[in-house]
């Protein structure tokens, strides 16, 4: 029995066409010959959401896309920011695979050591990724969080400086903290993921290319079982009768 191509939406937060490339080329290095890709930036609103305000300006789109995947018969959308926000409210609105790429990454590491730390580029971070950690589970499995003072916006523009600052964070939190899997904690600390497990030693997850690949197996099975999230309780969906549905 045969299958058509499967077909996976990555959503960008990060409102710039040059991300789009970046994040691109990433998943092109790692996907599978029969999955399309296509990756999609905000048009509006703020350009990162490392505040919880900007989460706000930026989930109506955010949510427009997710049900345009749907409705254009893609297998699995992938909401590519370290917060995941807005996954609860697309899992409502759509019956498709809806990846979080921290939660997937999270869960991946989880299984690759006993426990894992994760890089983050400024404290302000932490409280929100540390309830998520919380909210998934996995909070025996997280050694530490590590900042390296990095905004989105530098990441974007100081890839080197960006990457040697994840090498001496990870190490500390490898001989500091007792982590045996480092995961970076933002799309963009993505490109270098092979480079950087080469130079510290231990399993470093890039959450592009784990949330990609979590995506491939979750839309596989989708399309062959229609396996996906539970629409019985948690993400039930809003019921078309009160006219808010989407």
């Amino acid at each position: 029995m045969g299958y058509a191509m499967l077909k996976i939406l990555f959503i960008n937060p990060v409102g710039t066409d040059a991300f789009d490339e970046h994040i691109l080329k990433t998943i092109n290095q790692v996907k599978r010959p029969d999955v399309e890709v296509k990756v999609v930036h905000l048009t509006s609103g703020p350009v990162h959401l490392e505040y919880h305000y900007y989460e706000h300006l930026n989930m109506d789109e955010t949510l427009k896309w997710v049900k345009w995947a749907e409705d254009e018969g893609y297998d699995a959308v992938i909401i590519g920011c370290f917060y995941d926000p807005g996954l609860r409210e697309a899992r409502e609105i759509v019956s498709i695979p809806v990846i979080g790429v921290a939660e997937a990454t999270m869960h991946v590491a989880a299984t690759l050591g006993h426990k894992f730390s994760i890089i983050v580029g400024r404290r302000k971070w932490i409280p929100k990724m540390e309830s998520n950690v919380y909210l998934y589970g996995i909070e025996r499995k997280l050694a530490s969080f590590r900042a390296i003072n990095f905004t989105v916006p530098r990441m974007l523009k100081e890839p080197e400086t960006l990457k040697q600052a994840i090498i001496n964070e990870a190490k500390k939190a490898v001989e500091e903290d007792g982590a045996e899997v480092i995961v970076l904690g933002c799309t963009g600390e993505s490109g270098f993921m092979k480079e950087l497990m080469e130079m510290i030693g231990v399993p470093v997850l890039d959450p592009v290319v784990i949330s990609w690949k979590y995506a491939e197996m979750l839309a596989d099975l989708y399309q062959k079982f229609k396996l996906s999230h539970c629409k019985l309780y948690g993400y039930e969906s809003p019921p078309t009768s009160e006219g808010y549905a989407p």
